[in-house]
């Protein structure tokens, strides 16, 4: 059956290590568009920081095309239309801020617009985050955040570390914290915390029922462990060369780097 939706990550995948999406993967991918088939950039960052790929590609501002953002927790058209939303209550944050206190890990909280933390002491990897994704990071107290909380769209909270320490949290998170957040692991020194049963395959299986599309119709092209779940939901699902080894064991199709031709090797096998 013909593949008529793609969904590609981001960082490691689309982009190559310098952050910048290969002239041959352009082509390819606008080619393909031309003829119909849906292009989704599915990613954990927000639509803000997905916007300049966006424009590369001729997907942006479009009322029929699609964007899966913050590891799978909105969908929603390039306009910025949201089309499905998955978040969680202070609460939630609450149990988990005391939680990480608790063991000394730092995390953020993040929202459509702004990065949150009750830490003054931030991580550079942290820091990076917040430009890389063009989140404004913002210091409140717990309190602060308490107050201002039915403001705000509680989509991510991010833990920050060194992949040895996230190692040992990912493996000893309470089952009183898994019963109200889904862990999801994007990058070695990054540990993100969704609403439960809330990822990357979610958000494209709701997106595939808003098209009315069936999973053979898809492929998802990833790169890391938060890439899984799309790529077993796809009908197709592809590994970049330097996934990891988990997701490579499951992919359909392993590719080449995403430094080379990866992406357009993979769009001329299943679909040109």
């Amino acid at each position: 059956m013909a593949i008529k939706l793609v969904a590609i990550d981001l960082d490691g995948t689309l982009l190559n290590d310098e952050g910048k999406i290969l002239p041959n993967s352009i082509k390819v991918l606008r080619q393909i568009s031309h003829k119909g088939v849906k292009v989704v950039l599915t990613t954990g960052r927000p639509l803000i920081s997905v916007k300049p790929f966006l424009k590369e590609l001729n997907l942006d501002a479009s009322s029929h095309q699609y964007v899966i953002t913050f590891n799978g927790t909105i969908i929603e058209n390039t306009q910025g239309k949201t089309i499905k939303e998955a978040a969680f209550d202070i609460q939630t944050f609450i149990d988990f801020e005391l939680w990480a206190n608790n063991i000394n890990l730092y995390n953020q909280l993040e929202t459509p617009n702004f990065l949150y933390t009750t830490y003054t002491n931030i991580p550079i990897e942290a820091a990076h985050e917040s430009w890389k994704n063009k989140l404004p990071m913002k210091v409140k107290t717990l309190h602060d955040l308490i107050e201002i909380s039915k403001k705000l769209v509680l989509l991510k909270i991010m833990a920050v570390g060194d992949k040895e320490e996230l190692d040992r949290v990912q493996n000893n998170i309470p089952q009183s914290i898994l019963e109200k957040l889904n862990p999801i692991r994007s990058e070695p020194e990054y540990l993100d915390f969704a609403a439960p049963n809330i990822d990357k395959g979610w958000a494209l299986k709701k997106l595939a029922e808003y098209l009315d599309l069936i999973p053979s119709e898809i492929m998802a092209i990833g790169n890391a462990d938060n890439d899984i779940p799309m790529i077993k939901y796809a009908g197709t699902g592809i590994a970049m060369a330097s996934s990891t080894p988990t997701l490579l064991k499951i992919a359909d199709y392993k590719t080449a780097s995403n430094n080379i031709d990866g992406i357009e090797k993979a769009i001329k096998k299943f679909i040109l």
